[in-house]
C-alpha cells in the first residue's frame, strides 16, 4: 500500500511506495535525499523543470558561489564563478579561471532549489539529483547579491513554466524515467580524445568503460600499486605539473585545471589543493588504479570496488607541449601492480 504525503504550497503530493527496493521507497536510496528533502519540516524546496536550460542559464551569472561533486570515494569542492557548463559529447572548453562542470542530461532526474538551513548553517542551494534520487551537485550561493537571483527561481514565476501546473519539488520524480543515454565509442580508447575519454568515464559511472578496460592489452592500460599514488601526485605538485583533476559522479563531472598546490594526508584521506578548489579522495576506498593510453597523452583513473569511476587526472596541454611530455614519462615510468599487491589491496585480479 502506498502512503500518500502532503505536500506543501511550492509542489503536488509525493507518492511513497513501501515496497522494497521501488523508487521513494523508504528502503530505496532515493527516499535518503531526495525524499527526504522534501519531507523535511521547515524547509523549503522547489523543483526547476528546465534542468540543463535553467543550469546553463544561472550558472554563470552567479557572483560566488559554492561548487561541490561527490561519489564514494571522493569529494570535489570549490568556491568561485562558474563557467559556461559543458555538456556531453561536446569538446572542453574551460580553464582556471572559475568553476568547470560537465552534464549528462539524460541522467538527470530534477534540479531542485533549496531554502538556507539555518540550523545547519547552510546556504540556500541549486541540487542536481540523478535518476535515483542521489544528489551529484551542488552549488551553494556565496553572495548576499546572488541572493535575489536565488529569489527568483525559489519563490518566483518562470516564463517556461506552464500557467496551470504545479511545478513543485519533485515534479518529474513522480513520472518514469529513462536510463541514461549513449553507449561507449566503437574505438579504442586509445584512438580517442581527452573529451572522449572523460564521457566514458562519466557514462553508466564508467562501469563499461572499466569492464572494457580489463579487456585491453597492457600497453594500452595498465593498474599501479595504489601506494605509489599519492607519491606521484605529490611530486607532480612538486614540479609544478599542470594538470586536470576530475571527479564524475552519476550526471556531473567537475573538472579543476592547473597546478597542485599542495599533497596533504589527513589520517586515510589525501587531500589535493589548487587555488580556491579542494579534492578528498580514500585511497583505501578504491579498488583500483589505471593508467590509460589515449589519441595524444595518458590518463590516472580511479575505480572504486563495485567498478564505478570515481577520479581521474588528465593531461589536457597540446600533445608536443613539454608539459604533456613529462607528464607520459612519470606515468609511462609506473610499474604494473603485481599480482601479489593486487590480491593484498583487495582488488580485482
Amino acid at each position: 500500500m502506498n502512503k500518500i504525503v502532503r505536500g506543501n504550497e511550492f509542489g503536488p503530493k509525493l507518492v511513497v511506495s513501501n515496497k522494497t527496493g521501488s523508487r521513494g521507497s523508504a528502503a530505496g536510496r532515493s527516499h535518503c535525499e531526495l525524499a527526504d528533502l522534501y519531507l523535511s519540516a521547515g524547509r523549503r524546496a522547489r523543483g526547476l523543470d528546465e534542468g540543463v536550460d535553467l543550469l546553463k542559464d544561472w550558472l554563470p551569472g552567479f557572483e560566488r558561489a559554492i561548487a561541490s561533486t561527490a561519489n564514494d570515494c571522493a569529494v570535489m569542492s570549490e568556491i568561485g564563478v562558474y563557467q559556461m557548463p559543458m555538456i556531453f559529447g561536446e569538446e572542453l572548453k574551460f580553464d582556471n579561471s572559475g568553476i568547470a562542470t560537465r552534464l549528462l542530461p539524460a541522467g538527470i532526474e530534477t534540479l531542485v532549489a533549496v531554502e538556507a538551513d539555518v540550523s545547519r548553517k547552510e546556504a540556500p542551494s541549486l541540487q542536481i539529483f540523478d535518476l535515483e534520487g542521489r544528489t551529484v551537485h551542488k552549488c551553494h550561493i556565496a553572495s548576499l547579491s546572488d541572493q535575489l537571483a536565488f529569489d527568483v527561481l525559489m519563490y518566483g514565476t518562470r516564463e517556461k513554466e506552464l500557467a496551470n501546473s504545479l511545478p513543485g519539488p519533485f515534479f518529474s520524480f513522480l513520472s518514469e524515467t529513462l536510463k541514461p543515454a549513449g553507449q561507449l565509442p566503437a574505438q579504442d580508447f586509445s584512438q580517442l580524445g581527452v573529451s572522449e575519454n572523460l564521457d566514458a568515464c562519466l557514462l553508466n559511472q564508467g562501469k563499461s568503460r572499466y569492464e572494457r578496460l580489463k579487456k585491453m592489452g597492457r600497453s594500452e592500460a595498465w593498474t599501479i600499486d595504489r601506494q605509489v599514488v599519492p607519491h606521484v601526485l605529490r611530486y607532480f605538485s612538486e614540479l609544478r605539473q599542470p594538470l586536470t583533476v576530475c571527479v564524475p559522479s552519476t550526471t556531473c563531472m567537475q573538472l579543476k585545471s592547473g597546478r597542485l598546490d599542495d599533497v596533504i594526508r589527513h589520517g586515510d584521506l589525501i587531500e589535493l589543493t589548487a587555488e580556491s578548489n579542494r579534492t578528498f579522495f580514500d585511497p583505501a576506498a578504491i579498488g583500483e588504479f589505471w593508467i590509460v593510453r589515449s589519441r595524444h597523452s595518458l590518463s590516472l583513473e580511479c575505480y572504486s570496488k563495485s567498478g564505478t569511476c570515481v577520479l581521474v587526472f588528465v593531461q589536457d596541454r597540446p600533445a608536443e607541449s613539454l608539459f604533456n611530455q613529462s607528464w607520459m614519462e612519470i606515468l609511462k615510468s609506473l610499474n604494473p601492480a603485481t599480482r601479489a599487491n593486487r590480491l593484498k589491496t583487495g582488488n580485482r585480479t
